[in-house]
């Protein structure tokens, strides 16, 4: 596998294109992972058509989406386009297939999604990657649809627009979509090791959600969802900790392994909280705290979890939670720094920040959990050569 990863802050959208095509060209890429943030969204077709020229005209898979940002291994940047350029030599087949319909149903939608893209890639695949549009997806619909079809562990995440939460972009060969879900897979050998690690830490008593509809938490142990969160966390709920303040969301037996769900709206007649994300009535939860070291302290967590040293890492992936930047209050640069020193200051890297991540845990087996939906969390993919 040969990867390069570059990036663009020109506010000209073509410009941008061609200057990433221009790097990428070289290792001659058969996928473009790419992802870019809403500022372009006027001109995403000069975007593509940029890219295209750069690659001269080299018919390639783009792949991405809108984001809070982006993360290269030159820069993270509230603004601008980053990509990954892979070639993997004729090895490996690559799929990618997209659905819409995600705000009134992602769980059918990711499905029919993943569905299409297995087809596309002859009935198997080895390696997925999902994007949804983070405006109007269920993020845990579109997990548990992708987990119903697709057997390997899969990642991904919610793309956004600059905390704004009213449109997002899927990004795939010239086409922008919304309210969409799409997946990349690949069949053939390609090494990877992915995981997500949060940082925060569950305190005080465990509840139990005794109702709830959908994203909507209503009552937790006899008490409104609001009066048991600052039961635990010892004061209310306010504006500043929405987005930021997560529930620990259990669905395994075991304390080792949860999923995060924040607050995105608070009811001040019912104490009723909403989240980024569905979740179960009957699931066990417990309020979350952390520091600005503590988040930090979550990619520390991701990058133990996910070397095993079975290969080398030849590029990096990754997808953290926009508002982990908005509590670090930077572009991103901290949470990128760590894994540009565990695996090399010129690997390969991109990602971005978005509106809820999909990973599974990787165990110290080396065996996976199922795929959760999460909130505040950073996931790594490593990728091998």
């Amino acid at each position: 596998m040969r990867y390069k990863s570059a990036s663009s802050t020109s506010t000209d959208a073509y410009c941008a294109g061609a200057e990433i095509g221009g790097s990428l060209r070289e290792i001659l890429p058969e996928v473009v992972l790419l992802f870019a943030s809403i500022s372009y969204e006027q001109n995403f077709a000069e975007l593509f058509e940029g890219i295209r020229d750069g690659l001269d005209g080299r018919e390639t898979l783009i792949f991405g989406g809108t984001g809070d940002g982006i993360y290269e291994t030159s820069q993270a940047a509230h603004y601008g386009v980053c990509a990954l350029g892979m070639n993997s030599q004729g090895k490996i087949r690559w799929a990618a297939a997209s659905a819409k319909g995600v705000g009134a149903d992602s769980f059918s939608a990711a499905r029919a999604c993943a569905l299409a893209a297995l087809s596309s890639a002859g009935g198997a695949a080895n390696f997925a990657f999902v994007l949804a549009d983070g405006a109007k997806a269920d993020g845990s619909g579109i997990a548990a649809g992708i987990e119903s079809v697709i057997r390997v562990p899969f990642f991904g995440g919610l793309t956004g627009d600059d905390r704004k939460f009213t449109r997002s972009r899927i990004l795939l060969n010239g086409q922008e979509l919304e309210d969409a879900v799409s997946i990349l897979v690949a069949s053939g050998e390609l090494p990877y090791s992915v995981t997500a690690a949060s940082g925060w830490t569950p305190i005080g008593a465990p509840g139990n959600i005794e109702e709830s509809e959908s994203s909507t938490i209503r009552i937790i142990d006899g008490m409104s969802a609001q009066a048991f969160m600052k039961e635990q966390l010892g004061k209310p709920l306010g504006e500043a900790d929405l987005g930021i303040v997560p529930l620990a969301a259990y669905s395994e037996a075991g304390d080792e392994y949860f999923f995060l769900r924040t607050p995105s709206h608070m009811d001040p007649e019912t104490g009723a909280i909403t989240t980024f994300g569905s979740i179960d009535t009957g699931t066990r939860v417990r309020v979350c705290t952390a520091t600005r070291k503590d988040v930090l302290e979550g990619v520390r967590k991701s990058l133990e979890d996910v070397n095993d040293g079975k290969f080398v890492p030849a590029a990096a992936l990754i997808i953290s939670c926009a508002g982990r930047k908005w509590l670090l209050n930077n572009t991103g640069e901290e949470e990128i720094a760590p894994v540009l020193t565990a695996f090399g200051k010129k690997i390969p890297l991109v990602g971005f920040p978005s509106f809820g991540e999909i990973s599974p845990f990787r165990k110290p087996d080396h065996t996976y959990t199922r795929t959760f939906f999460h909130n505040v969390t950073f996931v790594i993919c490593l990728l091998g050569g």
